[in-house]
């Protein structure tokens, strides 16, 4: 069948339906970087015949199209930029309308206006649209994603306003929510789905949709809760996207260390109850005076230059610890005077003999500990007022110092992408940012269609928050599985 691609981002929509058999008629978006990453990873660009700078609608083409095009008998896709300026007879017609509408005034990280905000206003705008479509010309089919607060937004009446209007426009519904996590992906992503079907159409539905997660969560070691260890196969936590903001750019870099197979061998020959571990990253942080801690909590950069003694940013300190034992002592100065300016070294490498002994300075021993078996603590509004991240494990950066973020830690999964790359792995004994490709990869893209709009000179800011605005290509598969299974049984 033939869809139309409204509000599409970077196509999620559009790579889900095109693997399960359906064709792509025409789009609609309004951000320039993120239609330039979608017509780079399409293999899309303007007709040569048309002036697109001028109006809201213009004609576009692939490689196919472009070779025998002659500007008469144009086979090409249709493209619009603001879905607000356009009239119903202006709209091609297709068999699906997807769309997945702006979450910001719904989701819980953003203001909460609902539907009367702004930006998820535009729902009306679609329902409009649909409404004075006559209906020889309506889609038969709608596919619809939001955030999962959607459902509970201004006490459910958000989610009933959604209904009723889908409805008056002649479309029966059946929703869900549905987990990114449980189809192939490691994000753990709740959204809402909703499939309408114009005049009431009978027959198979869609939902329940089941999917298998095939990276579920693995323990090598059993234990409390504190103490587990899982494998590094598994799951990450929620993704943002909003490219710079608070935890945007944290600094932080991957390291070297030890591969899965010498670590488990440390831990056999230690019997569990050490890890032999090679190396460790503390965290420091430059403000005016270099502060330095094991929690994350203190990584506040607002770039990625590195350490540096400018503005507030964020890097790792390494030390190194013995093949016998985990823990290491470091002779420290005036250890209560951290704020302090200090001359000289506060600390000493480990093994080195601690400072000289006087009669007006404090001395003390600074312990690190390899946190691969206990874990490192990354603060949550939680009773102990942090949870305990290993290898493996994703973390939200965004908000270092918030005392009510809950969710920063995902056990062996990444959590949601949003609009901020914000998102960090734990690596062994540090932390590190994923990269652009990595949250393509956790929206179900494939390394080609990044690498396409990596070449067409999109930022990596800008890639964060396209992957974060994205629907999982790998669900809407799914979805486009079954419609085209009915499509075919109904005729």
């Amino acid at each position: 069948m033939e869809f139309l691609d409204l509000f599409s981002g970077i196509g999620g929509f559009r790579r889900g339906l095109e693997r399960s058999g359906h064709k792509c008629v025409g789009h609609v978006e309004i951000d320039k970087y993120a239609n330039i990453s979608y017509m780079a990873m399409y293999g899309l660009s303007y007709c040569k015949y048309e002036n697109s700078e001028e109006g809201n609608i213009c004609r576009i083409c692939d490689s196919e199209v472009r070779e025998h095009c002659d500007g008469k008998n144009c086979k090409s896709e249709w493209f619009a930029k603001d879905i607000k300026q356009l009239g119903t007879g202006e709209i091609p017609k297709a068999e699906i309308w997807t769309f997945g509408f702006p979450c910001q005034d719904i989701s819980l990280s953003g203001r909460r206006a609902g539907l009367a905000g702004k930006r998820s206003g535009l729902f009306f705008t679609v329902a409009g649209l649909l409404k004075s479509t006559k209906a020889e010309d309506k889609p038969r089919f709608l596919i619809v994603e939001n955030v999962k607060h959607l459902m509970s937004s201004e006490d459910g009446g958000d989610f009933t306003t959604v209904l009723l209007h889908l409805w008056e426009a002649g479309y029966d519904l059946e929703w869900q929510c549905v987990n990114s996590k449980d189809f192939g992906v490691p994000q753990n992503r709740e959204r809402v789905y909703l499939v309408g079907y114009f005049g009431g159409r009978g027959g198979r539905k869609v939902f329940p949709l089941t999917g298998a997660n095939t990276a579920s969560v693995k323990k090598i070691i059993d234990g409390s809760q504190g103490a587990r260890v899982y494998s590094s196969k598994g799951l990450s936590v929620t993704l943002t996207a909003e490219g710079g903001g608070v935890g945007g750019k944290t600094g932080l870099y991957l390291c070297e260390t030890k591969k899965p197979e010498e670590w488990m061998k440390c831990f056999n020959e230690q019997d569990l109850l050490e890890c032999g571990a090679h190396q460790y990253a503390g965290f420091i942080s430059y403000k005016k005076e270099p502060d330095m801690t094991q929690w994350a909590r203190c990584l506040v950069a607002h770039y990625d230059a590195g350490i540096t003694r400018f503005g507030t940013s964020s890097g790792v300190l390494h030390c190194t610890a013995c093949m016998e034992k985990c823990t290491q002592a470091r002779a420290t100065l005036t250890p209560e005077r951290m704020e302090k300016r200090q001359n000289g070294r506060r600390f000493k490498e480990d093994g080195e003999p601690g400072f000289t002994l006087t009669a007006v300075d404090r001395h003390g021993v600074m312990l690190l500990q390899c946190p691969y078996k206990m874990g490192l603590p990354i603060k949550e509004a939680t009773k102990k007022g942090y949870v305990l991240a290993r290898h493996g494990d994703g973390i939200n950066l965004a908000y270092p110092n918030s005392k009510v973020r809950r969710g920063r830690v995902g056990k062996q999964c990444a959590q949601t992408l949003l609009t901020e790359s914000s998102m960090g792995v734990l690596v062994y004994c540090r932390i590190r940012k994923l990269t652009p490709k990595e949250c393509f990869r956790l929206q179900a893209f494939e390394d080609y269609l990044f690498e396409r709009a990596k070449a067409a000179g999109v930022s990596d800011a800008q890639l964060y928050r396209q992957a974060g605005n994205s629907v999982t290509v790998n669900i809407v598969y799914e979805i486009g599985v079954c419609l085209a299974e009915m499509e075919d049984k109904y005729y």
